[in-house]
C-alpha cells in the first residue's frame, strides 16, 4: 500500500501527467472537434483517421483518458499537499523566542556605547520588535516576525489547483457540448453531443425567428444572428445571439458557430389541367394530391451559372417513381400511367439554417474561484515571503554588544542588506 500512495505523490507521476494533459490539450486544439467519424477519415486519411477516433482526439475534453487524466493529478496534488502540510504547519506555528541567542542565523554584530536601557526601549517602540519575557542569560532577546502566515500560502495555490480539476471533471461528467441547427422558423430541443450518438433532450425549446448574415463589401461574412426565442412551458423570451454574444438560460450557453445556405426553389405544377405554385427544398418531400411524392435529392450552380435541381416523384400507390432534372426555364414533364405532370421552376429563394453551439458546463464556478485562488496564492508566495528578525542586547563592561540576525525562505542574499540596514537605524537612533 505505501508502495502505491508513494508512486501516486511523486513528482515524476505529477510531471508525466502534467505532460499528457498539455500534449493532448494541443491535439484539441488543433484537431476539429465534434465532427462526424467520417470527416476524420477523409481529411486525415484511413490509418490517421482511425487512430484520432480511437484516442478519442475528436472529442478530446470529453474523452475518457482526458478523465483519468485529471482524476490521477487531483490525486498526485491532494496527497502530496497532505504530505507536506505538516512540514509547513511546524513552521507556522514555530515559536522564534526559542531560538538559542548564540545561534542566530546570518549573524551580524556592533558595538555601541550607548545606554542598554534606551537601546531596548527603541526596539520595541520603533522597531516594533517584540521582547522575549523569558530569562535570557546576560542580555535581552528581540525578534519580529513577517508574514507568518504566508508558510501556509502554497496550499492556497494547490487548493486552487484543485479547484480547476474538480470543475473540469464536472464538467466532462455532468457536462456536455454539441450543437443545435435550427431553420428559420423551427423550434427544438434536441442537442447533438459532439462524440456521441445519442441526442440529448433540453427541457425547454428554441426557435429561431429569423437568421441575418451581414456581409462586407467583397461578399465575406461580416456577422451572424440568430433572432430567437426561447419558450420554457408558459414563459417566452426573446433574443439575439451573436458571433462572441452568446445567449445564456438555465446554466446553458447557445453560442452563433456557423451558417448554412438551403436553397427553396419556388416550383409550378401543372396536373390534369389545374396549376398551381410550392416551394420545395431539402428538408420536406412536397405532396400532391396526396398521391405523389417530390423530393429534391440534390442540387448544383451549373458553369454557366444557374442551378439544377435534381428531384424525385413517387407514386404513394404503385411506388413507382420517376427522376427528372429541374432548371430555370425548361419545363419537366413527367408521366405516370395516364397522368402527365409538368414542373417549371419559377426561382429561388434561401433559407438559412443557423448552426448553434450549446454548452453546458456545471464546473465553470469551481474553475473561475480556482483561478482567482491562483493568482491570490502566487502573489502570496512571491511577494509575501515569510521572515524572521532577531536582536540579541548584551550588556558589557565596554559598553553593548548588538547581535542581529535573520532567516527567511528564498530571500537569504538581500537579508544581509536588510540587516545592515537595521544596524545603521541602531547607530544612528538608538
Amino acid at each position: 500500500m505505501k508502495k502505491i500512495v508513494d508512486f501516486l505523490a511523486s513528482a515524476k507521476l505529477a510531471i508525466t501527467l502534467f505532460f499528457i494533459l498539455a500534449l493532448f490539450s494541443i491535439f484539441g486544439t488543433l484537431l476539429p472537434q465534434g465532427q462526424p467519424a467520417q470527416f476524420y477519415l477523409i481529411k486525415y486519411g484511413k490509418t490517421l483517421g482511425k487512430f484520432i477516433l480511437l484516442l478519442h482526439l475528436n472529442n478530446a475534453y470529453y474523452s475518457w483518458w482526458y478523465v483519468a487524466t485529471l482524476f490521477l493529478f487531483l490525486i498526485n496534488l491532494t496527497i502530496c499537499s497532505l504530505r507536506r502540510l505538516p512540514i509547513s504547519l511546524k513552521l507556522f506555528k514555530w515559536d522564534s523566542s526559542e531560538i538559542d541567542p548564540d545561534k542566530i542565523p546570518n549573524k551580524m554584530s556592533l558595538k555601541l556605547n550607548k545606554d542598554v536601557t534606551r537601546i531596548n526601549a527603541f526596539i520595541s517602540n520603533v522597531l516594533n520588535f517584540k521582547k522575549v519575557e523569558k530569562e535570557i542569560k546576560e542580555g535581552y532577546l528581540f525578534f519580529r516576525d513577517f508574514n507568518r502566515w504566508s508558510y501556509l500560502s502554497v496550499y492556497i495555490v494547490h487548493l486552487s489547483l484543485v479547484f480547476i480539476l474538480l470543475g473540469g471533471l464536472i464538467g466532462v461528467i455532468w457536462g456536455f457540448k454539441g450543437n443545435l441547427v435550427l431553420i428559420e422558423g423551427e423550434t427544438s430541443n434536441q442537442i447533438m453531443p459532439f462524440g456521441k450518438k445519442e441526442p440529448i433532450f433540453l427541457d425547454f425549446y428554441l426557435k429561431l425567428n429569423k437568421f441575418t448574415i451581414e456581409l462586407y463589401p467583397n461578399g465575406m461574412p461580416k456577422e451572424y444572428i440568430s433572432n430567437v426565442t426561447v419558450i420554457d412551458k408558459n414563459k417566452k423570451i426573446d433574443a439575439l445571439i451573436k458571433v462572441n454574444h452568446p445567449l445564456q438560460y438555465k446554466n446553458i450557453t447557445f453560442y452563433q458557430a456557423s451558417y448554412d445556405e438551403v436553397p427553396q426553389f419556388i416550383i409550378s405544377i401543372e396536373k390534369n389541367g389545374k396549376k398551381e405554385i410550392k416551394t420545395l427544398d431539402s428538408m420536406l418531400p412536397l405532396n400532391i394530391d396526396n398521391k405523389y411524392d417530390i423530393f429534391l435529392d440534390t442540387y448544383m450552380r451549373h458553369q454557366g451559372g444557374f442551378l439544377v435541381a435534381k428531384i424525385r416523384i413517387v407514386n404513394e400507390d404503385t411506388g413507382e417513381q420517376q427522376i427528372g432534372f429541374l432548371v430555370e426555364g425548361k419545363p419537366l414533364t413527367v408521366n405516370f400511367g395516364n397522368e402527365k405532370i409538368t414542373f417549371n421552376m419559377e426561382g429561388v429563394k434561401p433559407l438559412y439554417m443557423s448552426i448553434l453551439q450549446v454548452k453546458k458546463d456545471p464546473g465553470v464556478v469551481l474553475v473561475y474561484l480556482g483561478f482567482i485562488c491562483m493568482i491570490l496564492g502566487l502573489l502570496a508566495v512571491y511577494f509575501f515571503e515569510p521572515k524572521t528578525f532577531w536582536i540579541y542586547v548584551k550588556p558589557d563592561n565596554k559598553g553593548v554588544l548588538i547581535n542581529l540576525g535573520a532567516k527567511a525562505k528564498r530571500e537569504r542574499d538581500t537579508l544581509i542588506l536588510k540587516l545592515q540596514d537595521l544596524a545603521k537605524k541602531l547607530e544612528k537612533e538608538a
